[in-house]
């Protein structure tokens, strides 16, 4: 009884201007915290030099409010697609889709992952194409999965069609339709993480800097 009232009342919700407005214009800039992310630079670098084209990346700041609304290990997932010095990654985010770097990723996030795609190079080398095609689509409020829309989880999963990293498809928020959350791409069984910024030992660098 309660989760068919939460559905009808999200369906009802989302048609609404200030269901949008709240969306994309509030509750992302909500920060229960004045403070830094606890993300360090020597977490960046390390980051930095293992990514590469085609790579999933997947972070959550836990003082957000968006990542409390989010179920799951990861509150955001972005792409990479290519190394160049201006445009490292692809992301759908509350200015839609967003032309972005590793370092902007990283600076709002407590902890970020690298996720590669197990499959063949021409497979991973479309989907770039393709995430890079979508560069003047709209973020999708309505959390509907296709490509007139697409919300950050969602970018990831259309870019390789045909669910081709066999992601996890379960609904999570509860929204009563198929649902691709930034944990089921962590979830995918044809992603791998090749680095993940929890993991890192800090105290390498620390005895590095004193000898």
């Amino acid at each position: 009884m309660f989760k068919k009232l939460k559905l009808s009342l999200f369906n009802w919700l989302h048609k609404t201007k200030i269901y949008k407005f709240l969306l994309l214009k509030v509750i992302p800039y909500i920060r229960f915290t004045t403070y830094y992310t606890t993300f360090t630079g020597i977490k960046y670098d390390a980051l930095s030099k293992v990514m590469r084209p085609g790579d999933v990346i997947l972070c959550i700041d836990h003082k957000k409010l968006t990542t409390m609304l989010i179920p799951g290990t990861f509150s955001h997932a972005a792409m990479c697609v290519s190394n160049d010095s201006l445009w490292e990654t692809s992301e759908m985010n509350h200015h839609d889709y967003d032309k972005t770097m590793l370092f902007d990723i990283c600076q709002t996030s407590d902890r970020v992952v690298i996720l590669r795609p197990q499959l063949p190079e021409d497979v991973i080398t479309a989907a770039i194409e393709r995430c890079r095609s979508f560069a003047d689509v709209d973020y999708d409020c309505t959390f509907t999965l296709g490509v007139v829309s697409l919300y950050c989880s969602e970018l990831v999963y259309m870019s390789y069609i045909d669910n081709s990293l066999e992601a996890n498809l379960s609904d999570l928020v509860g929204l009563g339709k198929p649902y691709i959350s930034p944990t089921g791409l962590y979830k995918a069984k044809k992603l791998k993480v090749v680095i993940d910024s929890d993991d890192i030992d800090l105290s390498m660098s620390t005895e590095n800097t004193t000898n």
